[in-house]
């Protein structure tokens, strides 16, 4: 690994909810972190309104504080990452968006926003992202970024930033080999089981699930929806209420979640103008929430963070620490779900949370090194072994193999590809391709780690055509990090008001 580099370093944590952006200056002396906030102290909003009828975009805070007004007049994208790599778009007047489109202009106005208010322009970034994020919505959030102007030096998964940001944190102790982190954000919930060695950070497991504080509010809407029907006798489901009137709803069961954080006391939904049922207004309780919620935390969360220990091969008691970040770790009944599994004694919620993502992507990217694979990417053979295509500790982002040449094991005209970790207890995924049925025919594959951290494999076979070949993109690849070069361990931290 390279030692840290001096300079300024700008790393961006793009999430569902919020959106955090952080600059390290680092020089001899060590390390200086600024939170570049909106409006003060606070993430940028990850949302935008767009006018039905065409017109100007709106961004960020100002959306969030007028979110049932502009409901009216506006589509509201509360949750843009999910449109990320998606085929969904809005039709705005003339205008059409893409979800790369929504993600380039929130990205040009964060860019904006900062310049102006802080006077930094961001040229270049790091980019923390999800563990589940595709191969294709990894690239349109590149493009998205690019578009803006903001060219992407690095990539990290969400959790594992998370841990690198609080490893001084002073209840992670350097005696622990083993950390869990829980990051659950408003749309993914990421977990990296990590084992700590000197300097040195090894995933040994890297889990991601789609689902987050999102599923949870339209999951309340549903329910508090059903309520009114019933009350005010009007038999049309929420599904069937325009994008607007879902929005409203969503938005008031939303805070009454996160005033659940605080308090046990009833939540009134109260809506105006709710389309056919007029100004409606129901009461959410505290038992009722947990009933909604505990269903989704047991078959998403508790299930996500059971497998994740099943890939790497430990228990809950072989875990030293949790730490646990994003703004659904927040809910009661999480957090007393996994303080049951782990120890409440084990479980660590820093302070500023909502930066750490972002500030592990810029530690990461002010250290310019590698990220080298910590398991074997290989192929399955037919006698149960697997042919490695990329080698663990040798090979890292950048690293190129092949051409390999593979030859059929039976007659037949369709060979299989499995892809799978050195133990053959990880499947990456599984590629077919068409064949003639010779065992002599000869498939050649080629493979690269790009520098989003997935791997792209290409097999052809040119029995079938000299342009015949089929390709997989594979993500969930683990790595290690080496932490010697990063800036001082007491750097200062100032987040901007």
């Amino acid at each position: 690994m390279k030692a840290g580099k001096n300079g300024a370093f700008i790393g961006i944590d793009f999430g569902t909810t919020n959106t955090a952006v952080v600059r390290i200056t680092s020089d001899e002396n060590g390390g200086y972190t600024e939170c570049l906030g909106e409006n003060g102290n606070s993430p940028f909003a990850s949302i935008i309104a767009i006018p039905k009828e065409g017109g100007k975009l709106v961004f960020g805070r100002e959306v969030r504080e007028r979110r049932l007004e502009l409901a009216e007049t506006h589509y509201i994208i509360s949750s843009l990452k999910t449109y990320v790599g998606s085929d969904r778009e809005v039709i705005s007047g003339k205008n059409r968006y893409s979800g790369e489109d929504v993600t380039c202009a929130f990205f040009k106005y964060i860019k904006k926003y900062i310049h102006k208010q802080y006077k930094i322009d961001i040229k270049e970034a790091a980019l923390a992202f999800p563990v589940d994020f595709s191969a294709k919505a990894r690239r349109s959030l590149k493009r998205a970024a690019e578009k803006a102007g903001i060219k992407l030096i690095g990539f990290t998964g969400e959790s594992t930033a998370a841990y690198i940001a609080n490893r001084n944190n002073e209840e992670v102790y350097r005696a622990y080999r083993r950390i869990m982190v829980v990051d659950w954000g408003g749309g993914t919930l990421d977990i990296s089981i990590l084992d700590l060695k000197g300097t040195r950070v090894y995933e040994s497991s890297v889990y991601g699930e789609k689902t987050g504080g999102d599923d949870i509010d339209r999951e309340i809407a549903y329910r508090m929806h059903a309520r009114l029907a019933a009350k005010y006798g009007i038999d049309l489901s929420f599904d069937e209420m325009d994008a607007g009137n879902k929005d409203k709803l969503i938005s008031m069961c939303e805070k009454a979640k996160i005033n659940f954080s605080f308090s046990e006391e009833d939540e009134v939904i109260s809506l105006k103008r709710y389309g056919p049922f007029g100004d409606a207004q129901t009461t959410l309780s505290y038992a009722t929430f947990k009933d909604i919620v505990i269903p989704i935390i047991k078959s998403r969360a508790l299930k996500a963070i059971s497998n994740a220990m099943k890939q790497a091969e430990v228990s809950a008691s072989g875990v030293d620490a949790v730490i646990m970040v994003g703004g659904s770790v927040g809910l009661k009944p999480f957090a007393h779900a996994v303080a049951n599994i782990f120890g409440r004694e084990k479980i660590i919620l820093p302070d500023n949370a909502q930066w750490s993502v972002a500030v592990g992507a810029t530690l990461l990217a002010s250290t310019g090194g590698e990220f080298v694979l910590n398991d074997d990417v290989g192929v399955l053979l037919t006698d149960g072994t697997v042919y490695p295509i990329f080698k663990k500790n040798t090979d890292h982002v950048g690293s190129k193999a092949g051409p390999i040449n593979f030859s059929l094991s039976e007659d037949t005209q369709n060979a299989h590809f499995i892809f799978t970790n050195k133990n053959n207890t990880i499947v990456y995924g599984k590629l077919n391709i068409n064949a003639k049925g010779f065992l002599q025919e000869n498939l050649q594959l080629a493979a690269k780690i790009d520098e989003d951290q997935t791997a792209a494999v290409f097999v052809r076979n040119r029995y079938m055509g000299e342009d015949y070949n089929r390709k997989i993109e594979i993500n969930k690849l683990k790595f290690y990090y080496d932490l010697a070069g990063l800036p001082n361990e007491n750097a200062d931290t100032e987040t901007f008001e």
